[in-house]
């Protein structure tokens, strides 16, 4: 028996025409967002870029720039926004700022050192020569007449070749000291006057303590590198203790500069050695205060800013 073959269905055209129409719509809007996604990455990457650059820009200038190129809103340079120094001023210093003002401490750091053996900056003791050629420059120039005009004295101020000081220094140094009221002068009857060359009836000397000890043994004296003297008509100076001072004075080289002048002018004047003369009071510029106070308090005058003599017990 034949069988009959049933007919393969079809879709209706109807159908097959929504699939049709179906299939291009998806393919139109998927062919869309493939199009759309990349143009807004493109535009995102613009505006992202576009406000980096703004802002790069803004930060650059620091603010407003006025007609002259300087920023309007902050202060000109080397004031501070409060309107005094830059130590004083509360703002932070920029980099450069610290840098140029640690090289101004470094500067005047070795400017002292360089001088330094002045009062304000002592040496390092290793760095003091212990002994020299015994040769001397005079400080040029003279002084005026200080003092009374009974007893007028000369000096002149030498200093050892080859310690590196100038002898117009410490002649500055001994002129100021002899020239105090509080000096040897005070007694209204002797005077003092520099000179630079002829005769002087003294001299002040700054030598090593080498040539110090020479000078001074010549006469029977023992300085043992380390004290002053005055010998005949020399008033001999130790260097160390020109720079250093002692325990008592470290803190004061000035003041005990002009100890070391008073203390051995005053024997040339023909003062002897004297003690404390109690607790609490002076210590006599005739003391030997480098071996102790003894209850003293330190001085450096032969006089106080009264006029009245700073003296204790003689000391044989």
């Amino acid at each position: 028996m034949n069988e009959r073959r049933r007919p393969t269905s079809r879709p209706s055209s109807a159908a097959a025409g929504r699939r049709r129409r179906g299939g291009r719509s998806r393919r139109r809007r998927g062919g869309r967002r493939r199009l759309l996604w990349p143009a807004l990455a493109a535009a995102a990457v613009l505006v992202l870029a576009g406000g980096l650059a703004l802002r790069g820009a803004t930060e650059s200038s620091g603010g407003s720039t006025d007609t002259a190129g300087a920023s309007s809103s902050a202060p000109p340079a080397g004031s501070s926004p409060a309107g005094g120094t830059e130590e004083g001023s509360t703002a932070a210093p920029t980099k450069e700022r610290e840098t140029e003002r640690e090289k101004g401490k470094g500067a005047g750091k070795d400017e002292r050192e360089k001088d330094g053996k002045g009062a304000g900056e002592k040496p390092d003791p290793d760095s003091i020569p212990s002994s020299g050629p015994g040769t001397f420059a005079t400080a040029g120039g003279g002084g005026d007449l200080v003092g009374g005009s009974g007893r007028t004295l000369t000096y002149v101020v030498q200093v050892e070749d080859g310690i590196g000081i100038p002898a117009q220094d410490v002649a500055a140094e001994v002129e100021r000291v002899l020239a105090d009221e509080r000096g040897w002068t005070a007694d209204g009857k002797v005077g003092f006057r520099r000179v630079s060359g002829g005769a002087s009836d003294f001299r002040v000397r700054l030598a090593t303590a080498g040539t110090v000890d020479d000078i001074c043994g010549q006469y029977g004296l023992d300085t043992g590198g380390e004290v002053n003297c005055n010998v005949g008509q020399d008033v001999m100076v130790n260097l160390k203790r020109w720079l250093l001072a002692t325990q008592y004075y470290a803190d004061d080289v000035t003041s005990y500069r002009a100890l070391i002048i008073n203390h051995e002018v005053g024997h040339f004047l023909g003062h002897g050695h004297e003690g404390c003369p109690g607790a609490g009071r002076p210590a006599p510029v005739m003391m030997q205060q480098i071996k102790g106070l003894h209850g003293c308090r330190t001085n450096v005058w032969p006089y106080d800013a009264d006029g009245r003599a700073v003296t204790g017990p003689a000391v044989g």
